[in-house]
């Protein structure tokens, strides 16, 4: 999919790097351990057995010391990722606001891609949703490759509204977009009482709730209930509301979620970038329902005060990547945390922090030329161009804020 010169230029300098849309493949920090080897040893890992812990020494020290060599070991290819695809639409977006010349002109090419990575295990008609594009294994269970996750959907439900608001896609881009719904409705029911709801990550059983999956799934229905059909709208707004109470009533009295509602889980863990991506949706989900404002802004306010006291390392400049972690590795900073949070900043206005983060973040994740999205342990930049975990979201998050800068400029008065 080649983007003519022009269009390329002004979509580089929206998002401060050289950008291959003709490819928008890349290697993943998860790329290991999606073989057949990595996904047994990930599997025993987690029940606790020796080889499994074993195994994960390996596997993990093959992939920190040597990651190209590695995934060639491996005979692994770059893949395209459909939030990387989703948020290079979003950020095409903002970079073109007024002509929207290359959605015009590669709509077609991106409504294509965005169908041939549309996964549907059980061969339903009219149904669209997106998994990780590999295997899977987690503490919930392992995750065919074929299998949507609830997670990725509404990025790409954001591209698919962008699309369809150029008259050439509006009929393939809203068709795609009205086609989500049945994912939606196929997601297990894990907990439905009185004003709650809550649903599982994946449309396969599961022993524990993921509480930002459930975000997720709340601003999905959200959308639909702006967007989709009708007769949908009151059965998306009902459930995005008892959802919404849901994930309000398990934070944490310090601001925090534990990223699985379990009492008695010793797996368990509260990052940086899953509390961002709670919050990020609990945003969201106020600006399409004000009336829901009441009970979101004191849980959003109250998960901002945790990720200020807690997550971010005033003196480094950065977030931090645990409160309480499950496992070890050698990795000290982590891009998409920064992402996520400097996103989080520029949605509540907060540009002038978020701009200090913006600068920090480049010094340190950009030489120049590429994008790492990991410093380990020994400030070794690692995972060159690995779009998908953290680059392309904050290249994203980088034009939002730059964005917001200049309408910023644009209402100030002249002089100021």
């Amino acid at each position: 999919m080649e983007i003519h010169a022009a269009g390329l230029k002004a979509l580089e300098s929206w998002s401060g790097t050289r950008i291959d849309l003709s490819t928008l493949a890349a290697f993943d920090p998860q790329d290991l351990w999606t073989t057949a080897l990595g996904v047994r040893t990930k599997e025993r890992f987690y029940q606790n057995r020796l080889s499994g812990k074993i195994g994960a020494v390996v596997f993990g020290s093959m992939d920190w010391f040597f990651p190209q060599f590695a995934r060639h070991l491996a005979h692994l290819q770059p893949r395209v990722y459909p939030i990387v695809i989703a948020q290079t639409l979003l950020l095409l977006g903002l970079a073109e606001r007024e002509k929207q010349t290359l959605l015009h002109a590669h709509g077609s090419d991106f409504l294509g891609l965005i169908r041939s990575l549309s996964v549907n295990p059980h061969g339903a008609r009219k149904f669209h949703g997106w998994g990780h594009g590999f295997v899977w294994m987690s503490k919930n269970g392992l995750y065919e490759a074929d299998m949507p996750v609830v997670t990725h959907l509404p990025y790409v439900m954001e591209a698919l509204l962008l699309l369809a608001a150029v008259p050439r896609h509006e009929v393939e881009g809203k068709e795609i977009f009205d086609d989500t719904w049945p994912f939606l409705e196929s997601l297990p029911v894990m907990h439905d009482a009185g004003d709650e709801l809550a649903l599982a990550y994946a449309a396969k059983p599961e022993p524990w709730i993921v509480v930002n999956a459930n975000t997720y799934a709340a601003y999905a229905y959200a959308l639909h209930q702006t967007y989709g059909h009708a007769s949908r709208r009151h059965t998306a707004r009902e459930k995005c509301r008892r959802m919404v109470q849901w994930v309000a009533r398990r934070q944490n009295g310090d601001g925090s979620w534990n990223y699985y509602h379990a009492e008695q889980f010793s797996g368990n863990f509260i990052d940086c970038f899953h509390s961002c991506f709670t919050i990020k949706n609990l945003i969201k989900i106020g600006r399409i329902f004000p009336e829901m404002r009441e009970l979101i802004d004191p849980v959003v306010a109250c998960g901002m005060v945790f990720l200020r006291d807690n997550m971010f390392d005033h003196q480094a400049g950065l977030c931090r990547r645990f409160v309480i972690r499950s496992q070890t590795d050698p990795f000290r900073w982590d891009l998409y945390d920064q992402a996520e949070y400097m996103g989080l900043l520029v949605d509540l206005d907060l540009l002038d922090e978020a701009e200090q983060l913006r600068a920090t973040v480049e010094r340190i994740f950009f030489d120049g030329q590429h994008w790492y999205c990991r410093i380990d342990l020994l400030g070794r930049r690692w995972g060159k161009n690995f779009l998908r975990w953290g680059i392309m979201p904050f290249l994203y998050q980088r034009a939002k804020l730059i964005d917001k800068q200049q309408q910023r400029s644009r209402r100030a008065p002249y002089g100021e």
